[in-house]
């Protein structure tokens, strides 16, 4: 159980399985991330404390990991036909089905060793207030589990679509390592 009255936790252990952490500047938000649900959000830590003075990362987003079911990897190994399921309709309609948000278009979809990015554009609005409609996407593998990374800029301070995959890169970085994951260039 996270301690919503404390600091912003650095880390939180999902389904049991994945140890999740942000890159520099993130902490877990204690109130909406769910653990045994195998759901995490990670926001600047600045903005989650009472300190004036806490420093906000230079890439401000919001993001979200998932974790799936034990046995639900499904990443490595076939990149390159998870990935052009994803630029089919079947594809987006999978991705554009979530608790948050409504249709998108995927805009591009890249692959790398055990990880396949998609930037997708919502086609209404996006499914949390003040947020960009463009996002980036990653599914990966990791300890025998699906695990699904978003990231999504702020509207009043939207992210390019290089500077938010710099951030998707970064937080797979960081999930690999606090789970033993070894390292590829994505």
């Amino acid at each position: 159980m996270l301690n919503p009255s404390g600091p912003p936790p650095a880390s939180v252990r999902l389904a049991n399985a994945v140890n999740v952490q942000g890159p520099q500047g993130y902490c877990v938000d204690p109130v909406v991330t769910k653990p045994r649900e195998g759901f995490a959000l990670l926001a600047a830590c600045a903005a989650m404390t009472a300190d004036d003075s806490d420093a906000y990362p230079a890439a401000i987003a919001l993001i979200t990991v998932q974790v799936g079911a034990v046995d639900s990897a499904v990443v490595q190994g076939q990149e390159d036909a998870f990935s052009a399921f994803m630029d089919t309709p079947q594809g987006a309609a999978l991705l554009s089905a979530s608790a948050i948000g409504g249709p998108v278009a995927v805009r591009l979809t890249q692959t790398d060793p055990n990880a396949v990015a998609v930037y997708t554009e919502d086609a209404g609005p996006p499914g949390i207030s003040g947020t960009q409609p463009q996002a980036w996407r990653m599914f990966t593998d990791i300890n025998g589990r699906l695990v699904t990374i978003s990231v999504r800029g702020l509207s009043d301070v939207a992210l390019s679509q290089s500077r938010s995959r710099a951030l998707l890169d970064a937080t797979l970085a960081v999930l690999r390592a606090a789970n033993g994951a070894p390292q590829t260039d994505a």
